[in-house]
């Protein structure tokens, strides 16, 4: 434990001096999609490629998550068409599955999920897709990379730099102290994808108010380990 709180500090206090030099630990970027695989390649910290909502897509998730949905699973790379349809199968009901709309929305996972294989370098991920979003205050993740997709509902809100004191972040303040310009808020819009950076220099978001009490869903993608930690982590703590 006091090597942990010990190199947590180091790394606080590492990122505050180049903070102080003024040198922006932190680069947010938009591209098309055809660049997103060289993510890895990149300075960026958070890399967003906006896309436009697709007919039939808000009637069809309005519907569909009339009940919860918690869903998790693997993709392997080779068949991630085949492992999203598998994880889904139990879970959606015929009905909706039916739907015309059904099969579009599926490739897209498949699709996206195929492009962090390639961004990783990996055959296999973790794959998340939940109606409950939770994340009230500000963080960044404790992964190396995390891809998002708010597929219905209000997406992901972030603070640019510029916006962030992270100091009170460090510190364990809560949303009032981290955020220095309230009117540099940001959010990444409903389909568009999102690719975060962990670390002490990532980009600091959170699940926005309305998402926390309103319907939404979201797809996350994460190494393949990461499901197996959670449920290592779960057991540890029964």
């Amino acid at each position: 434990m006091q090597y942990i709180i010990f190199q947590i500090f180091l790394n606080y206090n590492f990122f505050h001096n180049l903070e102080n030099l003024g040198i922006n630990m932190s680069y947010v970027e938009k591209i098309d999609l055809n660049n997103l695989i060289n993510f890895s390649k990149t300075n960026s910290y958070l890399s967003i490629v906006e896309r436009e909502i697709p007919r039939l897509s808000n009637s069809f998730f309005e519907n569909l998550i009339t009940e919860p949905l918690n869903i998790s699973g693997k993709i392997f790379k080779n068949k991630s068409l085949k492992s999203i349809k598998h994880i889904l199968n139990k879970n959606i009901p015929d009905n909706y599955k039916k739907h015309s709309f059904y099969n579009h929305w599926v490739k897209d996972m498949s699709n996206i999920s195929n492009i962090f294989c390639n961004i990783i370098d990996s055959d296999s991920i973790s794959f998340s897709l939940s109606s409950s979003r939770g994340c009230r205050r500000y963080h960044i993740d404790n992964v190396p990379m995390r891809l998002l997709v708010t597929y219905y509902g209000d997406g992901t809100e972030w603070l640019p730099p510029n916006a962030t004191n992270y100091d009170a972040y460090y510190n364990g303040k809560n949303n009032e102290n981290i955020v220095k310009i309230d009117t540099e808020k940001k959010f990444i819009d409903t389909w568009d994808i999102a690719i975060f950076r962990g670390g002490e220099k990532g980009i600091l978001h959170r699940t926005p108010d309305r998402a926390l009490h309103s319907p939404t869903l979201q797809m996350r993608l994460d190494y393949s380990s990461f499901l197996n930690d959670v449920e290592r982590y779960n057991n540890i703590n029964l």
